[in-house]
């Protein structure tokens, strides 16, 4: 009897860590799809509205807002603020705000 309460036991905790370890890889995995959904959602926007002058990449970090990176060539400066805005548009509704940084990159 005592054999086949601690094989229940031993069954239990292997079950109960499997369950965990399942949940864990779960909240990454839509975490990660989150940010991907994200990033898709500001380069349809900003290539809806400009073309596809810039790929935006969107970052998000617990406790942070979301962070959009996009690389401009020098010609493109005149359109920061009209791509500051679109960013702003299509995360400002998530909580935290939106944190845009704008990194330059060479011309072609």
């Amino acid at each position: 009897m005592l054999t086949a309460a601690a094989l229940v036991v031993l069954i239990g905790w292997v079950t109960l860590v499997g369950a965990i370890l399942g949940w864990v890889a779960d909240v990454i995995e839509r975490r990660r799809m989150g940010r991907v959904a994200a990033q898709v959602y500001v380069t349809d926007a900003v290539h809806g509205q400009l073309g596809a002058i810039v790929a935006p990449t969107v970052a998000k970090q617990p406790g942070q807002p979301w962070t959009v990176t996009m690389g401009l060539e020098p010609g493109d400066f005149a359109v920061a603020g009209h791509l500051a805005e679109i960013a702003h548009d299509a995360l400002g509704r998530a909580s935290g705000g939106v944190r845009i940084v704008f990194v330059p990159r060479p011309g072609r």
